[in-house]
């Protein structure tokens, strides 16, 4: 098991950069993790400014959020006296999540198969 980390190691994806020695450039494979940036700052003051406004206006989870503190919000980003990319897409999730499956006023348009969960007898349960 020479593979396996002591324990609270601060290692990461070990076995990984260990498969990758001498195939892939030491400075790569050596390199801090790196995370998945996506542009959502330049989108929702672009291309994405409309339909968020649309989302957060028409969702239906004004009980259970300040709507029109998140659209305070997109308009600062928008004119980009703040940038509030991270706090507007994360409202934006939380409203399409409430549409879809609490107010069911958003259809996501995917077919999903019955769950075997709801078919077979769940652990424990009583079976008649």
């Amino acid at each position: 098991m020479d593979l396996k980390l002591p324990p609270r190691s601060d290692a990461t994806k070990y076995a990984m950069r260990q498969a990758l020695q001498g195939v892939v450039p030491p400075a790569i494979v050596n390199r801090k993790k790196l995370g998945f940036p996506t542009p959502t700052r330049v989108w929702l003051r672009g291309e994405m400014y409309e339909w968020a406004r649309h989302v957060l206006s028409t969702s239906g989870a004004g009980d259970l959020l300040d709507l029109s503190y998140a659209l305070r919000l997109l308009e600062e980003h928008k004119r980009e006296e703040a940038d509030h990319s991270r706090k507007v897409w994360t409202v934006l999730i939380f409203c399409i999540w409430h549409a879809i499956f609490v107010a069911k006023t958003l259809d996501p348009g995917i077919q999903r198969n019955q769950s075997a969960l709801l078919t077979k007898p769940v652990v424990g349960s009583m079976v008649r």
